[in-house]
């Protein structure tokens, strides 16, 4: 990300109506309609004087002579950087979003799923989540309930927050009070430890408590093998019929380049392990299909248990809006994660 340069004020006032102005209308904007509607203080005259040097400095682009102003990528960044320290959430759209979350179910993926949902609505962009992942899964706690005779209900609790869930039938049948001392068992022996060294504890198991250690294991190693390969998208909707989009393949090339899942993931790899928001516009994503495009993400989550949200749009998206609704749905996913391993 480049620094803000420094602009003269009045210079970039204008710029920031120009860009504020296309934003909301996909249009071009013209330096007559600028004098018209803003109380600048100043001439038209001078205001098309800001214009071509705004153009010559390589923030706006104008198809010709007498068109309206359109922001460059140069433009949208300086934009941008000015709104990251003023942009904030309104306490309306905070208090609906933090009421989602806390009335929702109590795990990461619920969050995730969420989080998608709630940023594609309000932004009408496409949303992506991941979930929180330490490198390996580690046992948290196990419990065990007896849902009929010879069928028991093992629910696993992972370090991260994941929960899983398996219906078996023990190799012998148990009350409810063996059930749990079972589980409690469990719980005493292998608390953070990791499918691997779980396996290679020397203890000494009944035939129902190898049964239930090797049901925990082969939970624990699937969700080894998939703990990259959950990614939550939503949100296309919103960019059929975009303007940016509608020319030759543009939206193909973008569906296309966007269900190359490994492509999302490393747009949100690029987040996890940096704090604070982060911003690419345009031509500073490095995959053509998305220079049309600017992508918001940010972290979130605690020690080795962190996830990435973000949002993808063109690149008059709203940033106003958009840049303080991520970090805000990023630090309400730390909170809950925080809370629940504290």
């Amino acid at each position: 990300m480049m620094a803000k340069a420094e602009l003269p004020e009045r210079r970039a006032t204008v710029l920031r109506i120009i860009v504020a102005e296309h934003i909301a209308s996909a249009a071009p904007v013209a330096s007559e309609s600028i004098a018209r509607g803003y109380a600048l203080g100043i001439s038209p005259a001078t205001i098309r004087h800001e214009v071509a040097r705004l153009e010559e400095e390589g923030y706006i682009s104008r198809p010709h002579t007498s068109a309206g102003a359109v922001p460059s990528d140069k433009g949208y960044r300086y934009y941008v950087e000015c709104l990251i320290a003023e942009s904030k959430l309104s306490e309306a759209d905070q208090l609906v979003i933090r009421r989602y979350f806390y009335e929702a179910e109590q795990e990461p993926e619920e969050w995730a799923r969420l989080a998608v949902r709630v940023l594609t609505q309000k932004l009408e962009s496409i949303a992506v989540a991941t979930l929180p992942h330490a490198p390996v899964c580690r046992f948290r706690h196990v419990d065990l309930v007896e849902v009929q005779d010879l069928l028991v209900l093992l629910v696993l609790v992972l370090q991260g927050g994941r929960i899983r869930k398996r219906l078996f039938t023990p190799p012998e049948a148990m009350s409810q009070d063996e059930l749990v001392a079972c589980a409690n068992k469990m719980n005493a022996i292998y608390q953070g430890l990791t499918s691997r060294q779980i396996g290679a504890q020397e203890a000494s198991l009944s035939p129902v408590e190898e049964h239930v250690v090797n049901l925990v294991r082969q939970i624990m190693d699937t969700e080894d093998e998939r703990r990259y390969e959950q990614l939550y998208l939503e949100g296309w909707r919103h960019l059929i019929g975009q303007t940016e989009f509608l020319k030759g393949n543009k939206m193909l090339n973008l569906v296309e380049a966007l269900e190359e899942k490994d492509l999302i993931r490393s747009l949100l790899a690029s987040a996890v392990d940096k704090s604070g928001i982060r911003i690419t516009i345009g031509n500073e994503n490095q995959v053509e299909a998305l220079q049309e495009c600017s992508v918001i993400v940010s972290n979130y989550g605690v020690e080795e248990r962190r996830g990435a949200i973000g949002v993808i749009g063109p690149t008059r998206m709203r940033y106003s809006r958009a840049i303080p609704m991520v970090d805000y749905v990023s630090s309400i996913m730390t909170d809950l994660l925080a809370s629940t391993y504290a």
